[in-house]
């Protein structure tokens, strides 16, 4: 496999050559990853001129041909192929620069054996054959039952009503524009109704389902049953970013009916902690939801479960309780020892960081309390270096030594400023108090 991965053609991604995304309104973009508005990919549109930016949508195209497709699409992928990084997938390269494994590092590897399918259907111009998409990456909007500190109205409607009052942020009057369109007017449900998808479902292996919070969306609850109808779903696997807040009874018989079931959950803090990070989450039913999930894995074979944690100035104090959370239940999950199988769960996290908004970034966070994470990190790297964990938990224990690379990156302290101005506001329109979860904070606020 390895040597597979050596002879890629340049910045070869397994999600921008097979693969086919949609924003939370609708337009195409390499993958759910890469940062919109971006000139790269949208070269002649003012982002700030929705009817102009709307043709880009996907209802404007006449099939997932022209979308897939797309020009600006077309040259991303011939500027990976090339060796070059388009900004569309900056934040990959970010990482890897910063020595932390990328999602395109990851996935290349995961599914190495359909590199060769890949290129086989990649045109010189970045054209791609329908028949090369295995991979769909479904945003279903902006509903969300929670509205995360480090979140925005593009992907949480519950932002919509509080980010006014929100003296510093990283979005203008579009997010609310975009974010009302998102949740009022979905463009999945005429995408679902008049099969949009049907020519590529039958070569789908997976599709990967984004929110919002893509497990309260009833409406695609519907499109899983038409799958299942048409014979597609046992050739399909099912992914899910999630807050893990439900699991309905109603979707977890649907899921039986499919290959496999891969859940990215995301946990960001436990305890009292998760309420005011991940707002209002309460902990009691999250890990009421996850024990669940536990008891349906025992009787569907393919259930895999990752834990995400998005790190920034609220929680990156907060690791070690998350990982001893991860490494519990890894040790107390149904599983086998190989990927995809039967109900295994990875004992160390994925890492993402917060950059928007960019006062919440860890490398904002004051001098002293940068010196006591640091010190954090390398005690929770050697305790898991320590460990004799398999093989493919490897680069999530290198991980942890790499979230120093961004924390000890130059602070700004209008930036800190800012965060604790924004904070205040949020705090008093949810009528809750950092000190009350973050006492170390009663020094700075």
């Amino acid at each position: 496999m390895q040597k597979e991965l050596d002879n890629l053609p340049g910045n070869f991604c397994y999600y921008a050559m097979q693969g086919y995304s949609t924003h939370p309104h609708g337009r195409t973009r390499p993958c759910c990853f890469s940062r919109v508005g971006t000139n790269e990919y949208m070269p002649d549109v003012d982002i700030h001129n929705i009817p102009e930016w709307e043709h880009h949508n996907n209802r404007n195209s006449k099939n997932i041909n022209e979308f897939i497709n797309d020009a600006a699409i077309k040259n991303i992928r011939k500027a990976l192929v090339a060796g070059e990084k388009p900004a569309g997938c900056a934040e990959c390269f970010k990482l890897e620069d910063q020595g932390i494994r990328s999602f395109r590092q990851t996935f290349n590897e995961v599914y190495a054996d359909e590199i060769d399918s890949s290129l086989q259907h990649l045109e010189q111009d970045g054209s791609l054959n329908p028949q090369a998409i295995t991979y769909l990456d479904i945003s279903l909007g902006n509903v969300c039952n929670l509205k995360c500190r480090s979140c925005n109205p593009w992907a949480s409607h519950n932002w919509i009503e509080e980010g006014p009052t929100v003296p510093h942020t990283d979005w203008d009057k579009t997010a609310y524009t975009i974010g009302n369109m998102s949740c009022k007017d979905p463009w999945y449900i005429a995408a679902f109704e008049t099969g949009f998808f049907d020519e590529v479902l039958p070569n789908v292996k997976r599709i990967n389902f984004i929110g919002g919070e893509p497990l309260v969306v009833k409406e695609h609850y519907t499109w899983l049953r038409h799958i299942a109808q048409n014979g597609w779903a046992e050739n399909i696997e099912l992914h899910y970013n999630t807050n893990a807040t439900t699991f309905p009874n109603e979707l977890l018989d649907l899921w039986s009916m499919f290959k496999g079931i891969v859940l990215s959950i995301s946990i960001d803090a436990v305890e009292d902690l998760a309420y005011y990070v991940r707002f209002p989450s309460k902990w009691r039913v999250i890990q009421k939801q996850v024990n669940k999930l536990k008891e349906f894995s025992k009787d569907k074979k393919g259930v895999t479960v990752q834990t995400h944690v998005t790190l920034s100035v609220l929680n990156l104090h907060d690791l070690p309780n998350v990982l001893a959370w991860c490494e519990d239940n890894y040790n107390t999950w149904h599983h086998t020892w190989e990927w995809g199988n039967w109900g295994y769960q990875n004992c160390l996290p994925h890492f993402n960081f917060v950059e928007w908004p960019q006062n919440m970034s860890i490398k904002h966070l004051p001098e002293k309390q940068k010196h006591k994470m640091i010190t954090m990190l390398d005690e929770q790297y050697a305790k898991f270096a320590a460990k004799n964990l398999p093989e493919w938990e490897q680069h999530s224990i290198e991980n942890i030594k790499g979230i120093k690379n961004i924390l000890t990156q130059p602070r700004d302290n209008t930036m800190w400023q800012h965060f604790i101005d924004n904070t205040r506001a949020s705090d008093n329109f949810r009528s809750v108090d950092i000190c009350d979860y973050i006492p170390w904070m009663e020094e700075y606020i």
